[in-house]
């Protein structure tokens, strides 16, 4: 799909009119501009395995090799590892979220883009970020497990085995406690319409 871009907004067309719409995953940011107030964003937790899906798509496939690469990262893992022996009970908390996560995601059909122990990600009006090693801003599909205070007003509800989930453009969120404080939890992405979620 073509993206537009005109004074750093960016575009869709749908039929005969351009919609205002959050940048696409990829895009580098030579600078972060002065209405974005990008925030740490907190990981509840990350996968130390490769976890498989059916879903097929240009998407799924680059997101797949991005996991790929992160589940075969040996030292992100033991610096997962090593984090995770420092609190034994909050470690088999985050091992039964993603476990959790996993399941769930996989019944609706999602795409999970995993997190890496070693990268700070941060967070801004539905888009996720990762600082590059060039200094530059570049957006990433929203990875699982990725806890946020609040979602942007354009939010969308719906009904998935009697509970509420939430979706921001095609990333679905639901809500956890954790440590006594609600978040929204990202659960993964829509797949080209290849997903058993309906609005």
């Amino acid at each position: 799909m073509p993206y537009y871009i005109c004074d750093g907004i960016y575009y869709r067309r749908h039929g005969s009119y351009y919609y205002v719409c959050r940048p696409p995953f990829g895009v580098h940011f030579d600078h972060i501009v002065s209405d974005i107030a990008l925030s740490a964003c907190a990981i509840a937790f990350y996968f130390d395995r490769l976890n498989e899906y059916q879903a097929i798509s240009e998407n799924a496939r680059i997101i797949i090799s991005q996991n790929e690469a992160i589940a075969a990262n040996n030292a992100t893992l033991a610096a997962q590892n090593e984090m995770i022996a420092k609190n034994e009970a909050r470690a088999a908390g985050n091992n039964r979220l993603a476990d959790e996560s996993y399941a769930l995601a996989s019944r609706m059909g999602l795409v999970q883009s995993y997190a890496s122990a070693s990268t700070e990600y941060f967070y801004d009006d539905g888009v996720f970020y990762v600082k590059a090693s060039d200094g530059q801003y570049q957006t990433i599909a929203p990875p699982a497990g990725a806890l946020v205070n609040e979602l942007p007003d354009d939010y969308e509800v719906f009904t998935f085995d009697n509970d509420e989930y939430y979706l921001v453009d095609d990333s679905v969120y639901r809500t956890v406690v954790i440590e006594g404080k609600v978040y929204f939890e990202v659960l993964g992405q829509r797949n080209g319409g290849q997903n058993n979620i309906s609005i």
